[in-house]
């Protein structure tokens, strides 16, 4: 396997003239395509699936990154983007403990289709019809994934989402009132982030309703 870099557009979306120029090269040998959504640049990149389409009609499969989740959770169905397998990070998005060597856990989702290649059951001496089996990919680990179960039970669907949204208003808060120091390089459709002398971040003047341009991304 190789892996092939696609390029970067000028607002941080992916060039699709290089992608359409990389899938035509390597069409052959295409596997697949890796997506981090939203993206590490920090924006949701709003051509998803006719990335994801384009990668099929090429004979390949779309892996998503769900390491920013914490962008998601409760106004989107990652389900629904196109991809074929994600993962998700529960250290980044349902509070287990990350670093220093671990432990960290996580599911993988995938598609009907995938099945047979999923990792099987090691307790099963038969392995049904799974895929190898690998220790502990049924289970995971015992010791972190309780405090995420708890995490979810105490905040339930309504709190969960909340805690989205005041990710990302805080991440937009932070990177507006830091632009003049620290400049935003990417922020999605739209102008870029308007300046002290235009517009302020006090609550008497709120930001006009948009959709949000800048992701709590880890």
């Amino acid at each position: 396997m190789k892996v092939v870099v696609v390029a970067t557009a000028s607002d941080g979306t992916i060039d699709h003239a290089d992608l359409t120029a990389k899938i035509e090269q390597h069409r052959d040998a295409l596997s697949c395509i890796m997506i981090t959504y939203p993206s590490t640049h920090g924006v949701y990149d709003a051509d998803v699936r006719e990335v994801c389409d384009a990668i099929h009609a090429a004979g390949g499969q779309v892996y998503i990154d769900g390491a920013n989740l914490n962008a998601l959770v409760g106004l989107a169905q990652p389900g629904l983007f196109g991809g074929d397998v994600s993962h998700l990070n529960l250290h980044k998005t349902f509070c287990i403990p990350h670093g220093g060597g671990g432990p960290g856990v996580g599911p993988v989702a995938a598609r009907a289709h995938l099945a047979p290649f999923m990792p099987g059951n090691a307790a099963d001496p038969a392995n049904g019809e799974s895929g190898t089996p690998i220790s502990a990919s049924r289970y995971g680990s015992a010791g972190v994934l309780p405090i995420s179960w708890a995490y979810v039970k105490l905040m339930g669907g309504q709190g969960l989402t909340e805690a989205t949204k005041s990710a990302l208003l805080a991440a937009n808060y932070i990177a507006s009132r830091l632009n003049d120091f620290f400049p935003v390089l990417y922020t999605g459709e739209g102008d870029s982030w308007p300046t002290s002398a235009s517009w302020t971040c006090a609550s008497s003047r709120p930001r006009p309703a948009s959709p949000p341009r800048t992701s709590p991304s880890a």
